[in-house]
């Protein structure tokens, strides 16, 4: 028993000297010296900023309307004998040209029988007016001191008489006004876009022949945000109902070509789009001869021009940030550090920016992302 004690103790004695032997040797082991390593700087991408004018623009897309057409119908019935043969639809007609002739026989007629009607009344007249002429001659011969009465002067035939002579020379008028309505003809330059009449088939009183739109009224209906209306004039909105819209340039690309339009803002519709929310726009089209002529319903392309700054900077999207909604710019000063710069934003969208203040010429811009830059952080500038 107790030789089994004395050899446990020794197992123990051994173990744990075996244990301390090790922990000594791993505490007196030196330790490396710590090697301190300079941190590589962020390298970004700038552009050096210069000062620019720029004219604030609104591009949007719109549509070609004709605000007004005209319904050319018949105010007289007969037959049709003559259609223009540019009398089509898209073909362009000048002011006062005959478009439709309508059998003129019966109002030639009517014309002769009111100019006959009108002769007749007006020798009654002249006859009834010399026979009072005598019988007021004769009761003066015979009662100087006594107006004739109006019996003697004859006023109540001469009243129906003067009464029908009016009536006449209406008849004849309207028998000449009817003469000419059998002539139908443009009102002004214009545009056909239908035609509803043919030689040969009859008209009557209120039928539609064609549909017309004037050439010099062709509109571009632009819907915009509401926010760029402090940059416009609009007539009638923002400005005077008389004074000078925007002006604008409407393109249109057809192929290969591309035809630019001068313009003007003319006024607001009379309400936004209910689905949209955007406020429409019409901008009346400039004469332009010589080029296209653009048809209602063209798609186009439409800018619209405001005011001009003269020291703005322009810089691509990716160089604008934001904190709590306000913008702010990185700058890399001359000592290679980042420096948070609060602007004053003209215009942004989905290409550039357009900075009106908080930069100095020459200053150069982060134009990158930068998640958790912070103020005074070293930065590299890519070569």
């Amino acid at each position: 028993m107790r030789s089994r004690f004395w050899q446990a103790l020794a197992v123990l004695s051994v173990l744990t000297l075996g244990v301390g032997l090790s922990l000594y040797l791993v505490l007196s082991k030196p330790r490396p010296r710590a090697v301190k390593r300079p941190r590589a700087a962020l390298v970004v991408r700038t552009v050096v900023v210069k000062p620019q004018r720029y004219t604030y623009t609104v591009e949007t897309t719109g549509t070609v309307v004709a605000p007004r057409r005209t319904e050319l119908a018949s105010e007289v019935a007969g037959k049709i004998l003559e259609v223009s043969p540019k009398l089509l639809p898209g073909e362009v007609v000048r002011k006062g040209e005959l478009l439709v002739r309508i059998d003129p026989t019966d109002y030639r007629a009517a014309v002769a029988r009111a100019e006959a009607e009108l002769k007749e009344a007006e020798r009654v007249l002249a006859e009834l007016s010399a026979e009072a002429e005598r019988s007021v001659a004769e009761w003066r011969a015979l009662h100087p001191a006594t107006p004739p009465p109006p019996l003697v002067a004859r006023e109540p035939e001469l009243s129906a008489a003067r009464a029908r002579v009016l009536a006449a020379r209406a008849a004849l008028r309207k028998a000449r006004a009817d003469l000419r309505r059998t002539e139908i003809r443009a009102p002004y330059r214009a545009r056909v876009l239908e035609v509803q009449v043919e030689a040969g088939s009859y008209a009557s009183p209120g039928k539609v022949l064609a549909v017309l739109y004037p050439l010099s009224g062709i509109e571009v209906y632009a819907p915009i945000a509401d926010h760029f209306l402090p940059y416009l004039r609009v007539p009638g909105l923002n400005a005077p109902q008389r004074a000078l819209g925007s002006r604008a340039e409407v393109l249109w690309e057809a192929g290969q070509k591309i035809f630019r339009y001068r313009a003007r803002v003319v006024r607001a519709a009379g309400a936004v789009e209910e689905k949209t929310r955007l406020l429409p726009l019409y901008l009346r089209l400039e004469e332009n001869p010589g080029k296209s002529s653009l048809l209602p319903g063209t798609f186009v392309t439409v800018k619209i021009f405001g005011p001009t700054f003269a020291r703005t900077f322009v810089l691509p999207r990716e160089a604008l940030h934001r904190v709590r909604g306000r913008p702010f710019l990185w700058i890399v000063t001359s000592q290679g550090k980042l420096q948070r710069r609060e602007i004053t934003l003209l215009k942004e969208d989905e290409k550039a920016i357009v900075v009106l203040s908080g930069l100095k010429d020459g200053e150069r811009v982060v134009v990158q992302r930068l998640p958790g830059a912070v103020d005074g952080m070293s930065v590299r500038v890519a070569q």
